[in-house]
């Protein structure tokens, strides 16, 4: 008995031993499509459809212009049981994907920042099979808003149309590459408008709220309408319930992208200063009539605050 017990006690350490050298270093996958059969039709003809094949035809618009966007990235990856800080730093290769609208005939693409974060490898294919190499020309984490650039002929671009005409209930499908099945489009309605949200370091403003089955993969595809206008660039899926997702108006992601096809990033107004309210000590020392306005707590030396003049202790009471 006393033998059987020790024989058993050896096999269990051993186990415990061995998974903790091999567990680190496991890693399953799961292999999406990645090409598309060469006999298999484009994913979007070119035949005349009929009129009552409303979402249909609208896909057929503003599907060729929609793009796949494979991303790879190095990270560092965890070695084996007893590693620490001072081991030689070991990395792999982690592939993402994510979809794009071709948004200008010389090859300017809109996407999601979160889709290139990071990447240092960009793959474009689009709809008619043509691969394309990918460069970000800029990206703003806030808004989530990316442009990558590819160099090609005869590019289909989106026609855009406008986030401000849309009306709760109207009828909007959404194309995209989600979880690598490519150029998949799903049909709904705009649910509602004008959404906030805050994500980390993102705030989304006045996102479009639609229906259409939104997964990942989505993000960066084209949210349009039923004349197959591109209205919005599909970003978010609300993990709490289903068919509750989000688009960034276009008129949004056209301005972002202006500032990024200009400078490289979004300039924002910056003050350099640091305020708080006006306490009733406060008020009471300077002898205020109420505690309107906001107390100077700093100024950021070289800011335009205090090349402006401005100090510590100062009182604002107006921005004219």
């Amino acid at each position: 008995m006393g033998r059987n017990l020790w024989r058993w006690s050896a096999l269990l350490l051993g186990a415990f031993i061995l998974g903790g050298l091999l567990m680190p270093n496991l890693k399953v996958t799961w292999q999406q499509p990645t090409a598309v059969a060469v006999d298999t039709p484009p994913p979007f003809s070119a035949e005349p459809l009929p009129a009552e094949e409303i979402y249909a035809r609208a896909a057929q618009i503003a599907g060729p212009s929609v793009v796949n966007i494979d991303t790879e990235r190095s990270v560092r990856v965890r070695g084996f049981f007893f590693e620490d800080e001072f081991s030689p730093r070991r990395t792999q290769r982690v592939a993402g994907s994510g979809s794009g609208v071709i948004v200008s005939a010389d090859g300017d693409i809109l996407t999601n920042e979160h889709v290139v974060a990071g990447a240092d490898t960009i793959r474009v294919t689009l709809a008619d099979g043509r691969r394309f190499e990918g460069r970000v020309l800029g990206a703003d984490t806030s808004t989530d808003v990316a442009l990558v650039k590819i160099t090609g002929e005869k590019l289909p671009v989106a026609k855009l149309g406008s986030a401000k005409t849309l009306v709760p209930g109207q009828l909007a499908v959404a194309i995209g590459n989600p979880i690598g099945l490519r150029f998949t489009v799903t049909h709904g309605i705009i649910s509602a408008l004008g959404r906030p949200l805050s994500l980390g370091e993102r705030v989304y403003e006045n996102l479009v709220q639609t229906d259409c089955a939104i997964s990942p993969g989505n993000s960066g595809g084209a949210l349009a309408d039923r004349q197959g206008r591109v209205v919005g660039i599909n970003t978010l899926v609300s993990e709490a319930a289903n068919g509750v997702g989000f688009a960034i108006p276009i008129e949004t992601a056209m301005r972002i992208l202006g500032e990024l096809r200009k400078y490289g990033k979004v300039k924002r107004p910056w003050t350099g200063l640091y305020v708080g309210p006006v306490s009733r000590n406060i008020q009471a020392y300077f002898g205020l009539p109420n505690d309107d306005g906001a107390v100077v707590e700093g100024v950021v030396r070289g800011s335009p605050a205090d090349e402006a003049g401005m100090r510590r202790y100062d009182i604002v009471m107006e921005i004219g």
